[in-house]
């Protein structure tokens, strides 16, 4: 006779099967519902259920608004703030924007906005948002959503919809420079090597502390020694960094040679400051530099 315990388990194993099956089958109507011509031959007899228009109806706003996403790239929705004390009754205009770098969406970042009446006109700002803080929000929200105006019986005119196309250009900007950068990383090799030291450290939680009292790495130690006939070209890449915003890159060689880059918002180096080991400026490497981010180690090493 089966226990208690066993009951329990065998119950929660059908309800995982029975939620598996229920999101098979709305796959598989979504899949079914979105072709045109099936939809058209359920819309033409007149005995068809309710449920069934209601599940085209559902269906074909839902591929609209997949659309709308996947080519506008901004869209606009409505929220209720479940705050009984909220302003405006809890209503809040919420603005999505989707970024999609190679085929793929990325991340979808949301800005909430709720807004004041002022002379029969409607004022909108920022309520809550999920922008990470190295994205000029503000700015945007000045230039654009402006709160006053130069004379303060004028209201300032606000253009939401310039507001959402310049904010995703910046999203999109940052998230093809971090991208760049990944990829200059993994160009160099440092990808690598950190996951696998990271795997090693996993494995040996012993070594977590080797140089605790060490000023220096066992790398930036290895690169005090001077290679009597190394070339610049013969010098790996020690670290690849970037801020936040990806605008500034340092890259920092293991002959002590060092790479100040300044990029411009669409991944260019416009700026570069090159230094050789003895610290003196390295203009023929910084002329090197400029250019697209895609192709910089290329460069450098020529």
């Amino acid at each position: 006779m089966a226990t208690i315990d066993e009951l329990d388990s065998d119950i929660s194993d059908l309800h995982v099967r029975i939620s598996a099956i229920h999101a098979h089958r709305a796959n598989l109507a979504s899949v079914l519902l979105s072709q045109a011509h099936l939809a058209a031959r359920l819309q033409t007899p007149k005995q068809i259920s309710k449920s069934a228009k209601r599940a085209i109806e559902q269906q074909s706003k839902r591929n609209l608004e997949n659309v709308y996403r996947a080519c506008a790239g901004v869209t606009a929705y409505k929220v209720q703030d479940p705050d009984p004390n909220a302003i405006n009754n809890g209503n809040i205009l919420g603005v999505s924007i989707d970024v999609a770098i190679g085929g793929k969406f990325v991340e979808t970042y949301h800005v909430l906005l709720n807004w004041s009446e002022r002379d029969e006109s409607r004022l909108l700002r920022i309520h809550k948002h999920t922008i990470p803080p190295c994205i000029p929000l503000q700015q945007l929200v000045n230039k654009w959503l402006p709160q006053s105006g130069k004379d303060v019986e004028v209201d300032p005119e606000q253009d939401l919809v310039r507001f959402g196309r310049l904010l995703r250009k910046e999203l999109v900007s940052w998230h093809m420079r971090v991208k760049a950068v990944e990829e200059l990383q993994k160009e160099a090799g440092l990808a690598m090597s950190r996951s696998r030291a990271r795997d090693e450290q996993e494995e040996n939680p012993e070594r977590t502390g080797k140089i605790l009292n060490a000023f220096v790495s066992e790398d930036e130690a290895s690169s005090d020694i001077e290679e009597p006939a190394a070339e610049s070209g013969n010098a790996r890449i020690l670290d690849i960094e970037s801020d936040a915003a990806v605008r500034q890159i340092t890259i920092t060689w293991s002959d002590r040679r060092t790479a100040v880059l300044s990029v411009t918002k669409d991944g260019r180096i416009e700026k570069a400051v090159c230094r050789a080991k003895d610290g003196s400026r390295d203009q023929s490497l910084s002329r090197k530099a400029f250019g697209p981010m895609t192709g910089l180690l290329r460069r450098l090493k020529g």
